[in-house]
């Protein structure tokens, strides 16, 4: 009964240590890709859309973009808005082919895309596992 006792406490324990070197190894990951891509901003997106800051909230890497014009509260009412929000889905993994992008695949890192507009107002924000990265995007959604 002891023996099995002591496997059980160091199985928990290895197991704890594991967790904890997987959550240790995805900061140190989301660290260095915000590193490498914070040196590179700002820099254009889309249009007058500007990549403005990288930062990491949790396991989560968020590429803020900002709308210089934009107004988010009209944006999100307008038509189409949905689709705009899909097709920003389907972009968000040309990420998984940044350099700095490329070592979260094998993390718990989130990959998010946050609009806004000139005032820090939400227009929606993007997400992706970055291990979804490994497997084949669904077909393009339909462009607005």
């Amino acid at each position: 009964m002891k023996i099995i006792r002591t496997l059980v406490l160091t199985l928990a324990s290895a197991t704890s240590l594991l967790m904890l070197g997987g959550c240790v190894d995805t900061q140190a990951q989301l660290q260095n890709a915000k590193a490498k891509i914070a040196a590179t901003l700002p820099a254009p997106y889309f249009e007058d859309l500007v990549t403005e800051a990288v930062e990491i909230d949790g396991d989560r890497l968020v590429l803020r973009v900002r709308s210089p014009a934009g107004d988010a509260a009209k944006t999100r009412e307008a038509p189409g808005f949905d689709t705009l929000k899909e097709s920003e889905l389907f972009a968000l993994r040309e990420l998984c082919a940044q350099p700095a992008i490329m070592p979260l695949i094998d993390t718990d890192a989130i990959l998010v895309r946050r609009f806004v507009d000139r005032r820090d107002a939400m227009f929606f924000e993007v997400e992706l596992p970055a291990r979804e990265c490994l497997n084949p995007p669904a077909d393009a959604p339909a462009q607005p």
